[in-house]
């Protein structure tokens, strides 16, 4: 009797070592075994007064994306980004897949643009620079299929396997659902993004029902990063929410980060303006500081 008890002692005890733990991601340490975030925002390719931006705004950022075609020169824009203290995120779009209509498509030359790419810039293409590599960042509305994703993220891979990879997943009104929808399994990671949904945290909400699709499908490495709304566009005024109500969105979105496990940041879309949608430099001061808010749930703050 004493020997099963000593047995089903050490079984508990061995089930409850470190040795025993799910196993952090390689790719994503920083978040896994450190607790730390990533936070920050797409469209500054064009804003070299972005640092300044932020910095006089009080929002903590520490990634930054950039875009890229098969011959961009990135070391300019990797340098002003990590002179600031910021990661880069870089999309690899039209460097691996051809635009067209209805759906995008793998280009038949993948490896030779990739590698055109890959040679300008290797130098610069390190982890202390580079945050991930976005694959592709709409995979789902340019109808993408996990075949093409996995062939182009593993290519990646077999020349940058120290960078985490990652595919984005946009939802919206009449635009592409989750009916039928495949995830690939060589991405590290994915982005998914629902905007003018006001309580994210609320079950049965559009963006929980996308999060728990995702969290039933990635595999135990895999992690999500949150796009969130940092822009005011048409579908927030058709939905009847303010500047400053869709700035308290940006709150929800850190809360459920620091909630959930796979999540490890939040980008938000997008920093500048364009067409109808304003960026998060033309909105409401308001707003704004709710992006302070949201920031300083993630990263350290003063």
């Amino acid at each position: 009797m004493k020997t099963r008890l000593f047995a089903a002692a050490l079984c508990l005890a061995l089930l409850a070592s470190p040795l025993f733990a799910p196993a952090a991601s390689a790719h994503w340490e920083f978040h896994d075994v450190s607790g730390q975030y990533l936070f920050g925002y797409t469209g500054v390719e064009s804003a070299y007064e972005y640092r300044q931006e932020v910095a006089n705004s009080g929002i903590k950022t520490n990634v930054t994306t950039i875009s890229s075609e098969y011959n961009t020169y990135l070391q300019p824009a990797i340098d002003h980004q990590t002179q600031g203290g910021k990661k880069v995120g870089i999309f690899l779009d039209n460097v691996l897949f051809q635009s067209a209509s209805p759906s995008w498509y793998l280009r038949p030359d993948y490896q030779w643009t990739f590698n055109h790419w890959y040679n300008l810039n290797k130098n610069y293409l390190t982890s202390n620079r580079v945050a991930f590599l976005i694959i592709n960042s709409e995979a789902n509305n340019r109808g993408l299929s996990a075949a093409a994703l996995d062939t182009a993220t593993a290519y990646v891979k077999s020349k940058l396997p120290a960078l985490p990879t990652v595919v984005g997943y946009g939802f919206g009104d009449g635009g592409a659902g989750t009916t039928n929808l495949t995830l690939p399994t060589q991405p590290d990671g994915f982005a998914l993004w629902r905007y003018a949904v006001l309580h994210p945290e609320a079950a049965g909400s559009e963006f929980q029902t996308l999060l728990n699709f995702f969290k039933a499908r990635i595999s135990q490495s895999q992690r999500l990063i949150i796009v969130f709304d940092a822009h005011y566009g048409p579908w927030h005024v058709n939905a009847g929410q303010t500047q400053e109500m869709v700035g308290d969105i940006a709150i929800r979105y850190a809360d459920i980060a620091l909630a959930e496990p796979k999540v490890v940041g939040m980008i938000g879309f997008t920093w500048e303006s364009f067409g109808s949608v304003l960026g998060l430099r033309d909105v409401s001061q308001g707003m704004r500081i709710k992006n302070v808010t949201a920031s300083c749930k993630l990263l350290p703050c003063p």
